[in-house]
């Protein structure tokens, strides 16, 4: 008998966990291969700035917006760049709070306006009122020359027919508000294309 050897684990022990149901304005469905829709927009240009809107993935119940956040070091010495990349990341002292930061939101064509929430501790609950629209994913990563950092905005449930209008502003960054126009119509028309993963 070995003393150092652990007792084999029960069949509960190894029993798979209940994957939790999905809550669909937090994220999109995982057994979807979403439609794309192609688009390709600068959204906002600061000095040494671009956001764009890089692609939207269409899925049953919702629009995933692809972004990318890129920065040139320009002038800046090897310090003032650091924490640019620091700052540009959303990893400053500013990061998610203060009057400079990075925001998102959206007109729909019916005039109703919903804004991101960066607030990632805040509470979930149920937006039984209408839209929301949410960071779900990001990364990124840079040289000593450029950053880059990509971010997907999950908008949920599918938006109105007409016009959509993405909104970023970013002061941290000199661009003030700036805007994007989409076709509603055509993502949800986009949705009729959805295949599940599964069958």
């Amino acid at each position: 008998m070995d003393f150092f050897l652990a007792d084999p684990p029960s069949d509960d022990e190894l029993a798979f966990a209940p994957e939790p149901e999905r809550t669909p304005w937090l994220e999109p469905p995982a057994d979807e291969l979403p439609a794309s829709f192609a688009v390709s927009e600068v959204i906002g240009r600061g000095d040494d700035v671009v956001v764009a809107l890089a692609s939207a993935r269409v899925f049953s119940d919702g629009v995933e917006l692809l972004i990318e956040r890129h920065l040139r070091r320009g002038s800046r010495d090897h310090r003032q760049w650091r924490a640019a990349q620091t700052e540009f990341s959303g990893q400053g002292a500013g990061g998610a709070s203060g009057d400079d930061r990075l925001r998102w939101g959206m007109a729909l064509d019916d005039g109703k306006r919903i804004f991101e929430d960066r607030s990632f501790g805040a509470p979930v609950t149920d937006p039984s009122d209408g839209h929301t629209l949410r960071v779900i994913r990001g990364g990124g990563g840079g040289g000593s020359s450029k950053y880059l950092m990509r971010e997907s905005l999950w908008l949920w449930p599918l938006p109105p027919e007409g016009p959509l209008e993405l909104v970023v502003q970013w002061p941290a960054f000199g661009i003030g508000e700036s805007r994007v126009i989409v076709d509603g119509g055509q993502l949800r028309a986009l949705a009729a294309s959805v295949k599940p993963l599964w069958g």
